[in-house]
């Protein structure tokens, strides 16, 4: 115990003081957070250069298109508090299209007399990536038509307005006790989400260095060195508690971070009573991962050959990140209780689950059972094959002698 003992400070205070783990744990959530945040605040902007549109219309429509003028010219400015939009009257769509072409426009808009019943408009530009432009003149003109609708069949708007205002419709969540609390509906989204993010950046992380660790020392032969003073297995057990130790400091951090992030923002909060639930999926599925990173790093003698085949395994841990809307949304479904019991998956599915609020105690206890269980069968299946392959040079593995070792 001593000897992993040994292993495990020296791998944690070897790697702690390294840029890399210095910038991952410090740099690269604000960089992400900023990745993530920034985009909408720019969104948000108003623009700065003022937009032409040519408009095609008949006469008859005049009226309606003199408000859309106007209702343009008051809603949609730019950051000086100019309009947005400058309106010049095409006659055909001919001398709207050269118009564009010859970039006098940046787009035109063919609206027909019969708008008010087929609700048909057309827009034409060189270039559709500016989505907020022809989204704000739909907007706008949609709801002048609605209006032009109604004043039509003699509808007072302001009566359609008082009438169709929206219900309250307030959510609140029950406990064990029946007592009610004022619900939270981002909590069901955001948190999970967010321990999701931080378990699969602590497993890849702390699964990468270890995968590197083992490459790195077998083709330096210092692997050789260790083994004299150490067995493979406490080698294996200190390698993988090591930079488990360095994961977990990497995911508190994380978590504090995110937590505050949440709080300070008012998007939602976290029952404090399912902290060590997390911290059970947390170990678990870091263990379950890092055995067998641990094992692959026998398997290869250069970061690119192993980087590739890692690759599938973080596919494999990605899909309950890809389908996490619907597994947030639809929590009780078949589909997502099934694959709470994936191995696998299940520390990613149970965070989500537990998260949103879904789930039993019985399921938490059958799903840690199959976690623990599932982590000791792939520690000592990869300590086998850690024990044979640690020493191999200048040969390919073949997933036949993998399997030979895992059944010795």
């Amino acid at each position: 115990m001593s000897q992993i003992w040994k292993i495990v400070k020296w791998e944690f205070m070897n790697r702690v003081k390294t840029k890399l783990f210095l910038i991952t744990t410090f740099l690269l959530p604000f960089f992400m957070g900023a990745l993530m945040y920034l985009p909408t605040i720019l969104m948000d902007l108003e623009p700065e250069n003022e937009t032409s549109i040519g408009l095609v219309h008949d006469d008859e429509i005049d009226l309606l298109m003199e408000r859309f003028k106007q209702q343009c010219n008051i809603s949609l400015l730019l950051q000086n508090g100019e309009p947005q939009f400058s309106f010049t009257r095409m006659f055909d769509e001919k001398e709207a299209l050269d118009s564009v072409l010859s970039q006098q426009l940046d787009g035109y808009m063919v609206v027909p007399t019969t708008v008010l019943d087929t609700g048909q408009v057309r827009y034409f530009s060189q270039s559709l990536s500016n989505i907020k432009i022809y989204t704000s003149l739909r907007r706008t003109l949609n709801q002048l038509v609605i209006q032009q609708r109604m004043l039509d069949q003699n509808i007072d708007i302001s009566l359609v307005g008082e009438l169709s205002r929206k219900i309250e419709f307030d959510t609140y969540e029950l406990d064990e006790l029946g007592e009610a609390s004022e619900g939270d509906e981002l909590s069901s989204f955001l948190i999970p989400y967010l321990f999701l993010m931080i378990l699969f950046a602590t497993i890849f992380m702390s699964g990468q260095l270890l995968l590197r660790s083992v490459i790195e020392e077998r083709t330096s032969r210092t692997i050789e060195i260790l083994l004299s003073s150490v067995t493979p297995d406490e080698l294996m057990r200190g390698k993988i508690l090591g930079l488990g130790a360095l994961g977990m400091t990497q995911m508190v951090f994380y978590l504090i971070l995110g937590l505050s992030a949440t709080h300070y923002k008012g998007w939602a909060a976290i029952e404090f009573s399912q902290i060590p639930t997390f911290m059970i999926y947390f170990t678990t599925g870091y263990l379950f991962y890092a055995s067998i990173f641990a094992a692959m790093g026998t398997f290869f003698t250069s970061e690119q050959e192993a980087q590739q085949s890692s690759g599938v395994i973080s596919i494999i841990a990605m899909l309950p990140i890809i389908f996490a809307s619907y597994f947030i949304t639809n929590p009780g479904s078949s589909f997502t209780i099934l694959s709470s019991y994936i191995p696998p998956l299940t520390p990613f599915m149970m965070i989500i689950r537990v998260g949103t609020g879904t789930v039993e105690l019985s399921e938490i206890l059958y799903t840690t059972l199959l976690m623990i269980i599932s982590c000791a069968v792939l520690l000592k299946l990869s300590g086998k094959i850690f024990r044979t392959a640690i020493l191999l040079y200048g040969k390919k593995v073949t997933f036949k002698e993998v399997i030979k070792w895992a059944r010795a």
